[in-house]
């Protein structure tokens, strides 16, 4: 089951085990418990 990254303006952490990462330029939230929780922006 592939879930597809969020693409979003203005990012967010969804619950307590969201991290925030910047990665070439990028903003990124990715959460290892809950892979639904991924998101980008830019």
């Amino acid at each position: 089951m592939n879930q597809a990254m969020k693409v979003k303006p203005a990012i967010k952490k969804r619950s307590v085990d969201c991290v925030i990462v910047r990665r070439k330029g990028r903003l990124y939230v990715i959460n290892k418990k809950n892979p639904r929780f991924k998101q980008r922006q830019g």
